[in-house]
């Protein structure tokens, strides 16, 4: 007796134990020295793809001289997710722009960077503006987050601009049966896909090329074994009554035909 009593005293223990183990939130950047700064290498450059509503503004000390080309900015109405129509350029599924008075220019596959610099170099060629400076602006930059996380959602950014760590922060952050060290990427690579996989627990994902997000970026935050034993036990029990329900039909049947064999 006395050697049950402390196998299942050793047992509860243990499993106390794994319980309070397994309650600990995992922590973002946890190798990150907290009294000393850690350099961020990596520099921002969002893509532009098809489907992309750019707003494009030129400016210069001669105001007069952008006009015709501020204009479509101003009035141009394209139907937007919400009830207000927005203004800009959509690129096409050729990767083109209609700009005005400069024609067709190419976009996707360029960062906004890049098409800045192509249209005040057309501007200076033609010399329509002596001395453009071109701000360019995303309209419709969005990622999915999806998973574990408080409150699933398409985010929506007025800019380009947008780290992992605001993404899950506007989806209330991941839950405590989500994975931190398993967080999913799946990136629009030109005509392809690719899906990684990055750990937030390390201090190493600040210099990934993950840290900013790109335009249509999904990030799935894959849940725990536990939360997924949990998911596969909540989805099967239906099934589990049914089978026991039968197995006690067949049982019955058996033991009133041995009874009645008898």
């Amino acid at each position: 007796m006395k050697k049950t009593a402390h196998r299942l005293l050793l047992a509860t223990a243990i499993l106390a134990l794994a319980a309070c183990r397994s309650s600990i939130p995992q922590v973002y950047i946890a190798d990150a020295p907290r009294d000393q700064k850690t350099p961020i290498t990596n520099t921002y450059g969002s893509t532009l793809y098809p489907g992309d509503l750019l707003h494009i503004y030129v400016h210069s000390r001669t105001p007069e001289s952008t006009i015709p080309f501020n204009e479509e900015t101003n009035k141009r109405a394209i139907p937007h997710t919400s009830d207000n129509p927005v203004n800009g350029y959509l690129i096409q599924q050729n990767g083109e722009i209609i700009f005005p008075i400069l024609g067709p220019i190419p976009a996707a596959g360029l960062t906004i960077q890049t098409l800045s610099d192509t249209i005040e170099q057309r501007l200076r060629n033609g010399l329509f503006v002596t001395d453009p400076t071109v701000t360019i602006n995303r309209r419709n930059f969005h990622v999915t987050v999806i998973g574990e996380v408080a409150k699933p959602n398409l985010v929506h950014s007025d800019g380009d601009r947008l780290t992992l760590f605001e993404a899950l922060a506007v989806c209330g952050d991941v839950t405590s049966n989500g994975l931190r060290n398993n967080v999913v990427i799946v990136r629009q690579k030109n005509d392809r896909l690719l899906v990684d996989t990055i750990d937030l627990t390390r201090r190493e994902f600040l210099n990934s090329p993950y840290y900013y997000l790109q335009q249509n970026d999904i990030v799935y935050v894959e849940p725990t074994p536990k939360r997924r034993r949990q998911a596969y036990r909540d989805e099967d029990w239906p099934q589990y009554i049914t089978t026991g329900i039968a197995a006690l039909r067949i049982a019955y049947r058996l033991i009133y035909r041995i009874r009645s064999n008898n």
